[in-house]
């Protein structure tokens, strides 16, 4: 395997990690909060998958469309350097994927929890 496609295929195992270890942090308490405010099993069921779905699929793109900008006879160093930016790029939607994925979930919460204490 020629050392481009080891560094992309470096930076898609590095975004996958990142998401599944994302995902994994946060999956518990997230089905807890939503069987606590949805009322429907089925909406429980929809916002998981959907957030999986933000995290692995989003984290893939990210992956997918940074290019390795080295030439085969770069230094090894040129390869780490460019898979760090690419991983950045992951880490950059993930964050910004979660914090959006946070507000909305806010919302639904302060809007669906009175409903449910009445």
């Amino acid at each position: 395997m020629s050392s481009t496609a080891s560094a992309h295929v470096l930076l898609l195992i590095l975004a996958l990690a990142m998401a599944t270890l994302s995902w994994r942090l946060a999956r518990r308490s997230l089905k807890e909060l939503l069987r606590r405010t949805v009322a429907l099993p089925g909406g429980v069921v929809f916002y998981e998958r959907a957030f999986s779905m933000l995290l692995f699929f989003g984290a893939l793109g990210a992956a997918f469309s940074h290019s390795l900008n080295v030439k085969p006879d770069d230094h090894f160093m040129e390869y780490v350097w460019e898979v760090a930016s690419g991983f950045g790029d992951v880490l950059v939607y993930l964050f910004l994927s979660l914090a959006i994925y946070l507000v909305l979930m806010t919302v639904l919460v302060a809007i669906l929890k009175p409903k449910n204490e009445q």
